[in-house]
């Protein structure tokens, strides 16, 4: 192997380190966002936390699919919901949504 190749594989592992899961996107952070603003709440009310659990091997050979949950925390009322979150096609800002206008969190 090449020298070349040798710092090819290092910093192929090195993006892989950097690419670490997260269960909650920049993606998501903007739905939540626009989800408290709508009815009118404040967003430094609310408090998210992520719990990853361990990796799971999919059905499909070589695929991995981290499972988490999300937790918000109203601060102002101490109410606190948690949702399944992580790469297998989740949804929790939408279910947040839904306790959210169905009054959980007042």
């Amino acid at each position: 192997m090449e020298t070349g190749d040798t710092n090819k594989e290092v910093h192929m592992e090195d993006r892989r380190q950097q690419r670490e899961f997260r269960a909650i996107d920049e993606t998501e952070i903007s739905d939540f966002n626009v989800v408290l603003r709508e009815p009118g709440f404040d967003r430094d009310d609310f408090e998210l936390a992520e719990e990853l659990d361990e990796p799971r091997r999919a059905a499909i050979e070589g695929l991995i699919i981290t499972i988490a949950q999300v937790t918000v925390t109203r601060k102002k009322n101490a109410v606190s919901r948690s949702y399944r979150a992580g790469d297998d096609g989740t949804a929790w800002v939408a279910d947040f949504e839904k306790e959210l206008r169905a009054g959980v969190f007042r």
